[in-house]
């Protein structure tokens, strides 16, 4: 009989500890688990991290592009500025003295009813031609100074006889690079076949004066462009931004600052700049000139000036101003006082003998569609894992990021096919219709003296709004602003000034606006480093603004074709100035040895009252025009006549701007609106200095976004315009085993 109570018996009927022995047998292999877990776990995280990092590295690179690509489509813009300047001096000022076809009456002091619209008078051929391409014609009054009996401007339409001055004129000192002149007046008390002499020499200088200063300013604007550009296309893998800093620095800072110590201690990151690639880098251009993905838009203008010839009959004659001495004024060397200074200018009016200098007549750049700009970041990571089996892992991460949203400015033309330097087309696919030809169209040049359409298109012109047919030609421009240039005289406005008395005893002088006087520092002197820097008209005798200067600004105010083109910043002294001048020009742009200058309106040294011409923008140019003191009001002549120029620098803020972080669709409620504008240095409300001047609201230039490789690497892009075709890019990103 078995025994129960036996040890060996009680033993063997006991199930405990079972379960320490099955977890003994599979606590490796949970362990096991466990370490997977951990492992991938932190792969994943390190992952992640590396991918996150990255992203923020190439924004960052992306935002520093987007910044160098603001700052120059802001200083393009000023170039366009510049040239509107130079048209509206050429058109309203130049042919403000007529008064047979002008719309404004000089001697009912009223603008003629019947030609106040925005049209072109086709019943006259002489009035027509008049709108079209005037001949430039300065000497009349209420200009000072002039005596008062004299208008040699006033049969300019059809060149009649004009009357002689009864008194010579007393002709100032205004032409600051030669003082000669101070002397023409004394040597005209003859008769009045040798004041005759002076006539078209007088209008070759100013009209001179004014282009010169305009080849200047573009001249040096476009070589800041050239600057830029070829810092934003410095190499494949790095660029400099505005403050002179190494991008890749910190788009390695901006890396290592956001990984993990794991993958910080094994990170190697490679950068990738588009716009320093081959095929749209500086390589290979020319010497001083934009990167590849810029081309300056070379232009062909013709201006006319009233020449006299004095020989037997007093008589008039149009005459195109060019460098070339066969257009020289019939009597040049018959007014010495005069001739030295037609020398200097004729060296600086034609073009040069290298059409890439940047002094030759340009209206700025265009942007090539087919060089994109953006970022690439790679980075790769082997970070130490607990419990890897098979020891590190190498981790790769890449991101690219676009510019995006902003204009450089209007192509010339509508279409840009692959592999073209610049825009193509015919004389209708220009995007502003009424800029004059550009310099390498042979075929339209050579219509040039055959064809008058082609012979008026040359007079300098702009549009001022998508589909302008007549920008400053039409009956309401030259009326309007007519009447302005006469109303700037405090005589003309109270009416002690009797236009045409005969009596001219008197030489109608003075300090007032309108003044030849004003112009002194152009041609040369306002670039000077002592100069004032200031292109616009200027009382330099009472160091003031003159009157002049405000109808000047309020002609260069941004229109409606400005913002629908270009990217145009409010206040571009405060954000990229001060940057650009104290960074990338002291640092490695050091050997810029141009004149670097701020908006048309900065005047240096100027601190007075309410007026700081030293810190002056975009912003402050709406101000002059809505405030100018007791000047001259220029706020109805705007805003009730011409409705295509804006009227706040708000209505710059037309770049994208997206309803909510998850919502990339552009809010219409923003575009052009500012509900918080930047107020920068404001100790009671400090807010930063942003592009757009604006903290909530509408944008202006580039933003940022993501892009993908296979976006980038498509060849089914169509970015030339609806007739440009399709293709890829000419700076793809690098291959994936490469980058």
């Amino acid at each position: 009989m078995l025994n129960r109570r036996s040890t060996f018996i009680q033993n063997l009927y006991n199930r405990k500890g079972q379960v320490a022995l099955f977890i003994a047998l599979i606590f490796q292999i949970l362990f096991l688990f466990f370490a997977m877990v951990i492992n991938v776990g932190l792969l994943v995280h390190h992952k992640i991290n590396l991918q996150n990092s990255v992203d923020l590295a190439a924004y960052y690179g992306a935002m520093k592009q987007a910044e160098n690509m603001n700052a120059i489509a802001h200083i393009n813009y000023q170039i366009r500025q510049s040239w509107k300047l130079l048209a509206w001096r050429y058109r309203m000022l130049g042919s403000a003295g007529e008064w047979e076809f002008h719309p404004y009456n000089k001697t009912s002091r009223q603008i003629n009813p019947a030609k106040t619209g925005d049209i072109i008078d086709s019943s006259n051929i002489l009035g027509k031609n008049f709108q079209e391409a005037p001949a430039f014609c300065i000497t009349y009054i209420p200009f000072k100074p002039m005596p008062p009996g004299e208008n040699t401007c006033k049969y300019m339409a059809t060149m009649s006889p004009i009357r002689m001055w009864v008194s010579p004129p007393h002709i100032a000192g205004h032409q600051a690079f030669s003082g000669s002149i101070r002397n023409a007046s004394e040597v005209l008390r003859a008769n009045a076949l040798a004041r005759c002499r002076y006539f078209g020499s007088y209008n070759y200088v100013m009209l001179g004066k004014f282009i010169v200063a305009f080849n200047v300013d573009q001249g040096d604007r476009m070589a800041a462009i050239s600057a830029l550009s070829r810092a934003t296309s410095f190499k494949e893998d790095d660029f400099y931004d505005l403050d002179g800093q190494s991008v890749k620095a910190g788009i390695e800072k901006t890396l290592l600052n956001n990984l993990t110590s794991a993958n910080r201690a094994t990170a190697n990151m490679s950068v990738f700049n588009s716009l320093g690639a081959d095929g749209c880098n500086a390589m290979g251009a020319a010497e001083g000139q934009p990167a590849k993905w810029l081309t300056p838009i070379r232009i062909y203008p013709g201006f006319r000036y009233v020449d006299t010839d004095c020989s037997k009959d007093i008589s008039t004659t149009p005459k195109e101003l060019t460098g070339n001495p066969q257009s020289f004024p019939i009597h040049k060397d018959s007014v010495p006082d005069l001739s030295a200074n037609i020398d200097t200018l004729a060296q600086f009016i034609g073009y040069r003998s290298n059409l890439n200098d940047n002094y030759n007549f340009s209206v700025g750049v265009e942007k090539n569609p087919w060089c994109m700009a953006y970022t690439g970041v790679s980075a790769t990571a082997e970070p130490k894992i607990p419990f890897s089996p098979f020891g590190t892992v190498k981790l790769k991460a890449r991101a690219f990021y676009k510019p995006f949203g902003g204009r450089m400015g209007p192509w010339y033309y509508k279409m840009w096919r692959r592999g073209s330097a610049m825009s193509e087309g015919s004389a209708n696919d220009k995007t502003d219709p009424l800029l004059p030809p550009r310099v390498t169209d042979v075929s339209a040049l050579g219509n040039i003296g055959s064809d008058p359409a082609n012979d008026s298109i040359r007079a300098s012109n702009y549009s001022r709004f998508v589909g302008d047919p007549f920008g400053l030609k039409t009956y309401k421009m030259l009326a309007y602003y007519g009447q302005a240039i006469y109303n700037l005289d405090p005589g003309w406005r109270s009416g002690s000034v009797t236009p045409d008395n005969g009596n001219g005893q008197s030489v109608y002088d003075g300090g007032d606006a309108p003044n030849f006087d004003h112009w002194e520092d152009i041609p040369f002197n306002f670039v000077k480093s002592q100069g004032s820097g200031d292109i616009l008209a200027w009382d330099s005798k009472t160091n003031r603004p003159s009157a002049m200067r405000i109808l000047e600004t309020a002609a260069i105010l941004p229109d409606q074709f400005d913002i629908t083109y270009y990217s145009i910043e409010p206040d571009f002294y405060h954000l990229y100035y001060k940057r650009i001048r104290d960074g990338y020009f002291q640092g490695p742009g050091k050997g810029f040895n141009k004149s670097f200058r701020p908006d048309i309106g900065y005047h240096r040294g100027y601190k007075q009252g309410s007026y700081n011409f030293e810190e002056f923008s975009i912003k402050n140019q709406y101000e002059t025009v809505k405030d100018p003191g007791d000047v001259v009001n220029t706020n109805g002549l705007i805003k009730d006549q011409f409705t295509f120029t804006t009227m706040d620098w708000k209505h710059m803020l037309t770049s994208w701007a997206p309803k909510t972080l998850n919502d990339y669709s552009l809010d219409t409620n923003k575009l052009g609106k500012c509900q918080i504008p930047a107020t920068g240095s404001d100790k009671n409300n400090p807010q930063p200095a942003t592009s757009g001047n604006c903290v909530v609201g509408g944008t202006t230039g580039y933003s940022v976004k993501m892009v993908s490789s296979d976006y980038l690497r498509s060849s089914e892009l169509t970015l030339g315009g609806e007739a440009g075709g399709s293709g890829p890019l000419l700076n793809p990103p690098p291959a994936d085993d490469e980058f």
